[in-house]
C-alpha cells in the first residue's frame, strides 16, 4: 500500500511539472509577445541616437535575464515546483533573448538600407557635376537649385519634392547641422536667399549654384554661406 501511494505521489509530481513547464511556453509565448513593442522602442531609440550602440543594448539585456538564473540552479536537489520554476524561467530567458536579437536583426537591416540610398543619392548628384543651371528646370542636363534636389530625390526615392527651395524647407525634418548625413538637405533661405543642395559631409555640398556656374561642390562655409544659411532638413529616416 506504501508503495502504490509512493508511485501516486511522484505521478502527481510528474504532471505537476508537466503542466508548469507546459503553461511556462504559453506564458512565455506571450512574454515575448509583449516584450516586443518594448524592445522596438528602445531598439529604435538606441539606433536614433548611435546605430553601434545596439550590441551593446543587446548585451545588456542579455545580462539582464542571465543574472536572473543560477546556471547550476537545475542540476540542484530542489524540490519539483521550484525546478519546475527554473525551467519555466529558462523557456522565458530564450523567449526573450530571440524577440531582442529579432528585433535589432530588423533595425540593422533597415540601418543598411537607408545607407544604400544615401549612397545612391550622393552617387547621383554627383554624376550631374558639370551640368548647366537654368531657372525653373530640373533635369535631366540642366538645374536650378531646388530642381536639382528634385530630380535626384524622385530618381532615387520615387517622392516627389516641391519645385521651391522656400516649400522644401517645409516638408522636411529639421536636425541641427552636427547630426547631417550625406544625402540631407541643406538650405540658405536668410536674408534674402533661395538656395539648396545636397549635403556631402565634411562642410561640402553639391549644388546647383547659379548662372556660369552649374552644378558644382560647394562649401557651406564663407561670407555668404554662414549669413544665408538657415538648417539642415532630412527627408530619409534616421
Amino acid at each position: 500500500m506504501r508503495f502504490r501511494t509512493r508511485v501516486a505521489v511522484m505521478a502527481t509530481s510528474v504532471l505537476t511539472v508537466v503542466g508548469v513547464v507546459a503553461a511556462g511556453a504559453l506564458a512565455s509565448a506571450q512574454a515575448a509577445e509583449t516584450t516586443i513593442p518594448a524592445v522596438d522602442a528602445v531598439v529604435t531609440e538606441q539606433a536614433t541616437a548611435a546605430p553601434f550602440a545596439l550590441e551593446q543594448f543587446a548585451m545588456e539585456q542579455f545580462a539582464i535575464v542571465e543574472a536572473t538564473l543560477d546556471p547550476m540552479a537545475l542540476a540542484a536537489p530542489v524540490d519539483v515546483t521550484a525546478k519546475a520554476a527554473l525551467l519555466l524561467a529558462t523557456t522565458e530567458r530564450t523567449a526573450r533573448q530571440q524577440a531582442i536579437a529579432a528585433r535589432i536583426a530588423k533595425e540593422r537591416e533597415r540601418q543598411q538600407r537607408i545607407a544604400k540610398l544615401r549612397v545612391k543619392i550622393v552617387t547621383l548628384a554627383k554624376k550631374q557635376l558639370g551640368d548647366r543651371y537654368s531657372a525653373g528646370m530640373s533635369g535631366p542636363n540642366a538645374f536650378d537649385c531646388s530642381g536639382f534636389t528634385r530630380y535626384v530625390y524622385k530618381q532615387v526615392t520615387g517622392r516627389d519634392l516641391p519645385h521651391s527651395s522656400r516649400v522644401q524647407y517645409t516638408v522636411v525634418k529639421k536636425i541641427k547641422l552636427r547630426h547631417a548625413k550625406p544625402g540631407d538637405l541643406i538650405f540658405f533661405l536668410n536674408n534674402g536667399a533661395h538656395h539648396v543642395g545636397i549635403y556631402l559631409g565634411k562642410g561640402r555640398m553639391v549644388d546647383a549654384a547659379g548662372y556660369g556656374k552649374g552644378v558644382k561642390i560647394s562649401p557651406i562655409s564663407g561670407d555668404w554661406w554662414s549669413r544665408s544659411y538657415t538648417g539642415v532638413g532630412r527627408l530619409l529616416p534616421a
